[in-house]
């Protein structure tokens, strides 16, 4: 995406959690569902000092609320800190944004900071975006269960915003299907490959080759799911092994790491509809 004379080099999809038996098509992302009762202050945990800023604050950070105030935007509102470059990018919740940025320790200052143009029914949750980044002056950083919260200050160290950083890279690579719905899955030509920078999920279900497309739902906690499912429609006599796992990857609305090679998908009565465990492709 382009912005006048200057070449952004960020558009961080945002993917779609399957949450019925039905397949699903791409849907437009709504700040509107995103919940912060759980990131209330004093509900995360003391922030911590920023020994090594560019590996603490990498990845992507969401907003979540600015001045105590829930962000709703029909655009996903992010930024991405580039220290290479000492540049950040993302998305006020309207336009896409770009700026230089300088980190000390815990001190932050946001400058010659530019956007896209575009008119959105949110104006005001965008301007908000681009005042709290113009008046931060530090950060703090903290942790609650395994998820990072980012908090941008003022001069007087009260919260100007309230980010969300979500790593799901755990996610991508190869993976054997293991169970299903608390069932063991004996054919190990069940396989799954998840791609999250290109946001796709391919495989084989065991009969035939699946293909879909994923949304990260950055209004919940480790939130993905898997839409626009297709497979090929060839018969075979293991047919219902794929038909469950494709009832269990449109059902799934989180997922969770178990340890280094397995992840489970929960649908959204956090019940587990799928384990998958990880293919070492050098075997």
């Amino acid at each position: 995406m382009k912005l006048v004379k200057i070449i952004v080099c960020v558009v961080v999809a945002v993917l779609a959690v399957g949450c019925g038996t039905v397949r699903k098509g791409s849907k437009t992302v709504d700040q509107n569902a995103v919940d912060t009762t759980n990131v209330a202050k004093g509900n995360v945990m003391e922030g911590m000092v920023l020994t090594n800023p560019a590996e603490q604050l990498a990845g992507e950070w969401t907003f979540m609320s600015i001045d105590g105030k829930q962000v709703k935007t029909m655009s996903h509102a992010f930024v991405i800190f580039d220290f290479a470059e000492n540049r950040f990018y993302g998305n006020n919740g309207c336009n896409v944004i770009n700026g230089n940025f300088k980190c000390e320790g815990n001190m932050v200052a946001f400058n010659d900071i530019i956007s896209t143009r575009m008119a959105c029914d949110n104006e005001t949750s965008e301007h908000t975006v681009m005042k709290a980044l113009n008046d931060a002056v530090s950060l703090k950083l903290s942790e609650k269960e395994g998820i990072k919260y980012l908090q941008l200050l003022d001069k007087k160290d009260r919260e100007l915003a309230l980010l969300k950083g979500q790593n799901l890279a755990f996610m991508n690579g190869a993976w054997t299907v293991e169970e299903i719905d608390g069932e063991s899955v004996e054919d190990k030509n069940v396989k799954l490959v998840i791609d999250l920078d290109q946001l796709t999920i391919h495989g084989n279900s065991g009969c035939n080759i699946v293909n879909g497309t994923v949304y990260i739902d950055y209004g919940k906690d480790w939130g993905v799911q898997f839409q626009q499912l297709l497979s090929t429609m060839k018969m075979c006599e293991n047919i219902q092994t794929e038909k469950k796992l494709l009832v269990a990857l449109e059902l799934t609305e989180t997922c969770k790491q178990l340890d280094n090679y397995k992840i489970a998908l929960y649908d959204g009565k956090g019940e587990c509809v799928a384990v998958l465990k990880r293919l070492h492709l050098e075997k």
